[in-house]
């Protein structure tokens, strides 16, 4: 196969993607497509790590001009809203991308992710002591979106009490296509909630504190400081991606634990399984679906021959099953050794996610608190909706549950 006229945003093909990642992967797993003006689509692991490993020659930086106006920006293929701040650190290659790196780093260590558990149990408890009464919730409106919220905005020093216009905000730009009126209606929020992060990023300047904000104001880059839209383009990436990412994993996980009794009765009865479960979940569910680059020079990549300039699609989820390095690799196998599986979740390379530990962690947490507090929940499958099909998250509108009615056990004021 020299080329595919495969379109990542038709309908039919995002109905239907992965069954043609599977068919890519076997048959040219380095292909060229021909809509859009043209880009590489890019699905086996070995290519796909080969790219993720390589920043300087597959960058990360926006650069506009595609011929049909589909410009690739860094986040798979989707035009850029014009209400959306322009500069993120996931669009920052080079020196700048790794002073910023080291600056943001002691704050997402794992010794720092760990200090944290105490407060990500404390937010836990109280979400679901808001439910647990009543025997009825929807585990992700109720739980997996507002918990990831709150964490966050602690996390960046902004204020917490406004987590919700961030929760349905991420949540709603990730569930509904960019056509749809929901979609529009929560964008119209963009310039407010851009403004508030300008405000805040204005008072730490003036008064540095502890938080993530504070680190980002405090770098001291080579090329020079940050200007204020850059600040902005960097607290807004590492809000968005705190944010919807965690939510999406934990209600996968979630809803695999709810569909998959077996799997759920191993992690209640053996704990020390979950680090491993949620690896599992991270490889199979892979909140991020996909990411952009463009090539810096010409490169041989998969036996193809890649030409500087040339637009570039990298599909983490289907490296993330590609059978030739995983097992099974079209299932979930929950206790799976954590050694044998170098999924690509979290990107690598340079770009790796930065808020790795702090996923896992949080993960770990979320889940270990529904089963042991609601263990019984069953979900409601003709409520339950995943997102509509996309190449930008995999996650879960809603997953209304019933379960054993139980006590509240945490306070009766919010911990945050």
């Amino acid at each position: 196969m020299d080329a595919t006229d495969l379109d990542p945003h038709a309908p039919e093909f995002l109905a239907h993607r992965y069954e043609h990642y599977s068919e890519l992967r076997e048959r040219c797993p380095v292909v060229w497509a021909t809509q859009h003006g043209g880009f590489w689509l890019v699905t086996d692991h070995a290519s796909v790590l080969a790219v993720a490993r390589d920043n300087e020659t597959f960058m990360h930086q926006y650069l506009p001009g595609a011929p049909d106006g589909v410009d690739y920006e860094g986040i798979c293929g989707y035009p850029r809203h014009p209400d959306l701040p322009a500069q993120g650190v996931s669009e920052i290659d080079g020196p700048d991308h790794q002073e910023l790196r080291r600056a943001l780093t002691p704050a997402f260590s794992p010794a720092a992710v760990e200090a944290q558990r105490p407060q990500m149990e404390a937010v836990a408890t109280w979400f679901l002591d808001q439910i647990v009464e009543s025997g009825t919730g929807d585990l992700v409106l109720d739980y997996t979106s507002p918990v990831p919220a709150v964490l966050t905005l602690a996390m960046m020093g902004l204020p917490v009490e406004h987590w919700s216009r961030y929760a349905e905000f991420f949540h709603a730009t990730a569930a509904h296509p960019q056509t749809s009126p929901e979609f529009a209606a929560v964008m119209a929020h963009a310039p407010a909630m851009t403004a508030e992060l300008h405000e805040h990023a204005l008072r730490r300047r003036a008064a540095l504190g502890d938080d993530v904000t504070s680190l980002v104001l405090s770098l001291e880059r080579s090329s020079g400081p940050l200007t204020d839209e850059q600040v902005v383009g960097v607290m807004w990436n590492l809000v968005a991606g705190g944010i919807d990412t965690t939510t999406a994993l934990v209600s996968w996980g979630l809803y695999h634990l709810g569909t998959h009794p077996g799997d759920r009765r191993r992690l209640i009865d053996d704990p020390a399984r979950m680090p491993g479960a949620i690896e599992e979940l991270l490889r199979y569910y892979c909140p991020s679906e996909s990411l952009t680059r463009t090539v810096s020079r010409d490169v041989e990549l998969g036996g193809r021959q890649l030409r500087k300039g040339d637009r570039l699609w990298l599909i983490w989820i289907s490296a993330n099953r590609d059978p030739a390095v995983f097992d099974r690799a079209d299932e979930v196998v929950i206790d799976r050794d954590p050694d044998t599986n170098p999924h690509l979740a979290f990107g690598l390379g340079g770009h790796r996610c930065i808020g790795m530990h702090l996923a896992r962690v949080e993960a770990a947490v979320m889940l270990t608190e529904v089963l042991r507090r609601i263990p019984d929940y069953e979900i409601d499958p003709d409520g339950f909706a995943p997102y509509p099909p996309s190449m930008l998250m995999n996650g879960v509108v809603r997953m209304p549950v019933t379960f054993t009615p139980g006590p509240r056990i945490g306070p009766a004021s919010a911990p945050f």
